[in-house]
């Protein structure tokens, strides 16, 4: 199975998109989800558009590293998952559940805001390990 080269500890090139500070514009929508209660849609919506903006740049960027488009496509499916759809869900049920539990507004932010560098890591793992046993095998096999 080909091994995605932006992960690969021993690579000395750097991954604008993974291993910078531009990396925390793909969890734009989890403060959106966390502010939710607190902001007017279109701050939630505009958190979205940003985490998506950079899901797309990643993407883009992985294609065009070696025009290779499945590159492209597992960047973008891994991103859409992992910065995006999963958190997403994740801290939007976090808030939702301490809404219902306090009835201070801020309380659900708190807790929002909270989560997301626990959630971190054991989403990426787990979406890693969701798409080496699908989408990967029949993606990136060179064979």
């Amino acid at each position: 199975m080909a091994v995605d080269a932006s992960r690969d500890p021993v690579a000395k090139e750097v991954d604008i998109y993974r291993d910078t500070p531009v990396r925390f514009l793909g969890y734009a929508n989890e403060i959106g989800e966390s502010f939710k209660p607190m902001v007017p849609r279109a701050f939630y919506f505009g958190s979205y558009a940003v985490a998506c903006t950079y899901v797309a740049a990643d993407a883009k960027h992985k294609f065009d590293a070696d025009g290779d488009v499945r590159h492209g496509v597992d960047a973008l499916v891994w991103q859409a998952l992992a910065s995006v759809a999963v958190p997403g869900v994740v801290v939007n049920r976090v808030v939702a559940l301490a809404g219902k539990a306090t009835a201070r507004p801020f309380v659900p932010t708190l807790c929002g805001l909270g989560c997301i560098p626990f959630i971190i890591k054991p989403i990426d793992a787990l979406v890693d390990a969701a798409m080496d046993a699908t989408i990967r095998p029949f993606l990136l096999d060179d064979g």
